[in-house]
């Protein structure tokens, strides 16, 4: 039998212990036998034994069969998908020859990893189901959870099926933390290797440029073997010329000569062409610089004709203003930097969409852009602001203050399944949109047809949604067969509701049957609009289009599902109307702020509407509503300041300020305190990317030329994606400073690199970089070299197909076992010893005891005494007349026949002379000639003094 110990160091207290126990059963001066003490002290060892046994985890190893196999499968880009799918019937066939207890499972990873199926006796040979990122490869991630995910018992053995090409996360630390919990790594290198492979590896510019400045853009080319090449350049997508080069074997250095004369933001791009070239993905690169000049604003308008008279006094400061429509809005936070401030002018949530809305609230707060937001009947709450980007940014809150009473609105959503990859999902994507953008007093309902119409959500309040998102987030909708039923019970309830605006949103494919124009007609005369969006129709659109016309509302025609968050929440603002408030009021002064510096209280004119919200509680507000609602809000926002203008700033509301003579001050004003406040840093800062890292390099210089040490920087990143993370810039020599972040998805990664002195920002530098392709195609050939170490360090090996030894579920098994705690019984058994011992110690019983107590058992079987036997009656009256007769013969008998009464029973002792009692005394017995009367034998006294006796002859 095998043991083992989890905490051995325990047992070197036994020995020390075990000198102790003997010592004292030696030198104890405890009155007692030594056969009792030496036994006692058996006991007690036995004791302290068990204790330490305890204590130092014994286990007992149980002998286990089986082997556990987890195929690791490389599913990145690097890997073609016929060997993806040559690699999973590689799997089967090893499952084929594995023995019956064995188990087998598979892990799929690339930029992560997922468990396709656990180790299991029956081994899936059905298609792959599980979806990871292809772009990277992560081995390390496919180790650890392969190691997490085995069960407990059996031989543990990865088989890592990939061409090695890791560019990310760490292999062979998973692997070391892998193998000290009993796992082994075999390999199968798959993937191919590329040939002629040319391959752009970076786009070096400037990352800040000052006008007129000349500099060179620097282009690094990978090349497998000398040929010759075309390189392409282009600027904001045009075309700059080309080069012809002869690229040598390895690393080339080209250089394009270039001078930017103008500011703002410039976006290069370069194309490599190469004979033989098979793989175009990594012959591309892109970079972007900044030429920084005077402060330019950016302004978003959807009615540009509207808002002319505010672009004619933004531009009288002197300043640049680019006008655009939100379709037009800028895709990258990189185009952002090239603009100091940024006014949104009465525009939808929807139409912005959400994800130019993450760009706003990144440039606000993590590079110092201002944002001003003008309303209008299409902002704010009334636009869908609410639980955006946009009102996290703002100084304002869309949720209304619970004593002031609004018209609140209705809608009711009519979901029907969708046909396309993942559709139902989006949809209650959709719905959970809707939920977010009412507020509570709004009512919503949801109607669908899952075999039956019926409501998922009653149309009634929202309250505070938590039941509604539950409800939503377990909807499953069907393929409905008409419109008339869900759109009958729909008009039901809406004409129930006292809500003052209702609206019914129709989201399907288009293939139901229509309804009836009755239904339709008396829908609309209830002042209840229908708008209708068409997904991956099937259908002509005609059933759709006309449901809107007929319902007074919108029709969408959509082939992208990505659109439909911006629709949806675009719809609901229909019933968010109900914030408008639209009544003459003038401008009510109840703080000094510098946007209203140099405008007397009573100055301002008449507005004619404005829609409701909250003023946060860090924000400045100087001009309030006559209902006491915030007109005019601002506030710091990270390193960037944001406005809030509740009112509009065209002919709707604000008619009589147009031609009002400060109306180009307060604009002014409004937009000066805007705009980006921090100086440009006098330092350079240079951004590179390396194998799924972000290294940042800063060099500090003053004007002298001097080395600035021990400067306060940290670096802001922001990824493709939107995510966040600040990371410290540490000094690591003379005025250099460093700093890593991580970079998972290709695209551009914005860099602010700010220094800080205490709390406050001073000085920042805006770079970037940019992953152009995936990682997975900057390499032409498997990494053998860390398969085989990979191999080595795992204690498995690199495995021949060609070989059936190889098989994973054959080679090298070994026994292994299962530990089993014995800590429980030991202790058990501690106690147990322990009362025996103490009762052993305490309670001495002599062997007169033993032999009273064998007498007192005779005849007994626990505590049971047998009843005597009983004769029968007859025999029972004749044995007793025979003694009767027997005693009257011996009372019969003549005295002289009785000697025994002729006995004397007492001599007889006359009292010497003078011993005879005085009168009156009584006579004193006397003793002499009288034997000494001794205990009688047995009896309670006579045991007590042969104890005693005993007792003494021990001492």
């Amino acid at each position: 039998m095998n043991f083992n110990f989890t905490n051995p160091l325990w047992l070197f207290a036994l020995m020390p212990a075990l000198a102790w126990i003997i010592w004292l059963a030696v030198k104890s001066d405890v009155q007692t036998a030594a056969w009792r003490r030496w036994t006692s002290g058996i006991i007690r060892v036995l004791v302290l034994l068990a204790v330490l046994l305890a204590i130092a985890g014994l286990q007992w190893m149980r002998p286990i069969e089986g082997m556990n196999v987890f195929f690791l499968l490389d599913r990145s880009d690097s890997i073609p998908s016929a060997q993806q799918d040559a690699a999973k019937e590689q799997v089967a066939k090893f499952a084929d020859k594995k023995e019956t207890v064995d188990k087998g499972g598979l892990i799929v990873f690339g930029t992560g990893a997922s468990i396709e199926f656990s180790p299991n006796v029956a081994v899936s040979k059905d298609k792959i189901q599980a979806v990871v990122s292809p772009e990277r490869s992560d081995i390390g991630a496919a180790i650890r959870l392969g190691t997490a995910g085995f069960p407990e018992t059996g031989q543990k053995r990865l088989v890592l099926m990939s061409d090695g090409n890791e560019n990310i996360g760490d292999a062979m630390g998973a692997l070391v933390a892998a193998k000290s919990l009993g796992v082994t790594l075999d390999v199968i290198p798959v993937g191919v290797a590329r040939a002629n492979d040319v391959s752009v590896q970076k786009l070096g510019l400037p990352s800040n440029l000052k006008k007129g400045a000349s500099f060179e853009a620097k282009i690094f080319v990978q090349a497998d073997h000398p040929t010759p090449a075309t390189v392409r350049l282009y600027r904001n997508d045009q075309y700059l010329g080309e080069q012809k080069v002869q690229l040598e074997s390895g690393k080339n250095l080209l250089t394009f000569p270039q001078k930017l004369t103008e500011q703002g933001f410039y976006n290069y791009d370069v194309r490599v062409e190469a004979k033989d070239d098979v793989l175009p993905q990594n012959n591309r690169a892109s970079g972007f610089t900044f030429v920084r000049g005077e402060p330019r604003l950016l302004l978003v308008s959807s009615e540009t004709d509207q808002d002319a008279t505010l672009v004619t006094a933004l531009r009288s400061m002197k300043m640049e203003v680019k006008v655009i429509e939100p379709k037009q809005f800028p895709a990258t936070l990189a185009e952002l930097q090239e603009f100091d401030s940024i006014f949104l002018c009465n525009i939808n949530a929807g139409d912005l969409g959400r994800d130019n809305q993450k760009l706003i609230e990144s440039a606000v707060r993590d590079f110092g852009v201002g944002l001003v937001c003008v309303g209008g009947d299409q902002s704010f709450a009334a636009g869908g602001y609410r639980n955006t980007p946009l009102e996290t940014t703002l100084p304002v809150s869309m949720e209304l203050d619970s004593k002031k009473v609004l018209p609140s609105g209705a809608v009711v959503l009519v979901m029907h399944g969708m046909e396309f990859a993942n559709g139902n999902q989006v949809a209650r994507d959709c719905a959970q949109g809707v939920l977010a953008a009412l507020a509570p007093q709004d009512q919503l309902g949801l109607i669908m047809w899952d075999g039956t119409e019926r409501w998922v959500i009653p149309l009634s309040k929202v309250g505070d949604k938590k039941d509604m998102a539950s409800k939503i987030a377990g909807m499953n909708q069907g393929d409905m067969a008409s419109f008339q039923g869900v759109l009958t019970q729909s008009h039901d309830a809406l004409k129930k509701s006292t809500s003052n605006l209702k609206h019914i949103i129709v989201f399907s494919d288009g293939d139901p049957g229509p309804p009836q124009d009755s239904l339709l007609q008396a829908i609309a005369k209830d002042k209840i609009t229908i708008s209708t969006v068409l997904i991956s129709g099937h259908f002509p659109p005609d059933t759709m289009i006309r449901i809107a016309d007929l319902g007074k509302g919108r029709f969408y025609h959509v082939t992208d599902a990505g659109q439909l968050p911006q629709i949806f929440l675009k719809e609901t603002a229909v019933i968010l109307k109900s914030a408008i408030y639209e009544e003459p009021f003038k401008p009510q002064v109840r703080a000094a702020s510098e946007l209203i510096r140099g405008i007397g209280a009573n100055e301002y004119p008449q507005l004619l509407g404005y829609v409701a919200t909250t003023p946060k509680p860090r924000a400045e507000t100087p001009l309030w509503t006559h209902q006491g609602d915030p007109l005019l809000a601002h506030w710091q926002y990270g390193l960037g300041r944001a406005v809030a203008w509740t009112s509009d700033a065209k002919p709707r509301w604000a008619k009589t300020w147009l031609a009002w003579e400060k109306y180009r001050q307060f604009w002014v004003q409004t937009a000066q305190w805007s705009l980006r406040r921090t100086e440009n840093a006098d330092f350079s800062t240079d951004v590179s990317l390396e194998k799924g890292d972000g290294i940042i390099n800063v060099e500090a210089l003053d004007q002298q030329g001097n080395y600035r040490n021990f400067l306060n920087l940290q670096a802001i990143v922001v990824s493709p994606k939107g995510e966040r993370v600040v990371v410290p810039v540490r000094q690591s020599g003379p005025g250099h400073y460093e700093a890593k972040f991580p970079t998972k998805e290709p695209g551009t990664y914005a860099v602010n690199v700010v220094e800080m002195d205490g709390a406050k920002v001073v000085a920042q530098q805006t770079a970037g970089a940019s992953i152009n392709y995936s990682p997975e195609f900057s390499v032409s050939e498997p990494n053998y070299n860390l398969l085989r170490r990979l191999a080595e360090a795992g204690g498995g090996k690199v495995l021949d197909l060609k070989n059936p030894a190889d098989n994973p579920f054959l080679h090298d098994r070994k026994k292994t076992f299962q530990p089993r705690d014995l800590w429980e019984a030991l202790l058990q058994f501690a106690l147990i010893l322990f009362v025996f011992d103490v009762g052993f110690r305490r309670i001495q019983i002599e062997r007169q005891d033993w032999q009273r107590g064998v007498a007192a058992a005779k005849g007994t079987v626990m505590f049971w005494r047998p009843k005597p036997k009983v004769t029968k009656s007859d025999d029972s009256l004749a044995a007793l007349l025979t003694r009767r007769d027997a005693v009257r013969a011996e009372t019969t008998k003549p005295v002289e026949d009785r000697p025994e009464l002729f006995q004397p029973t007492m001599p007889v002792t006359l009292p010497l002379p003078g011993t005879e009692p005085k009168a009156g005394e009584p006579a004193k017995p006397t003793t002499e000639g009288t034997p000494e009367k001794k205990p009688e034998e047995g009896s309670t006294a006579s045991r007590l003094l042969d104890a005693k006796k005993r007792a003494q002859r021990k001492k």
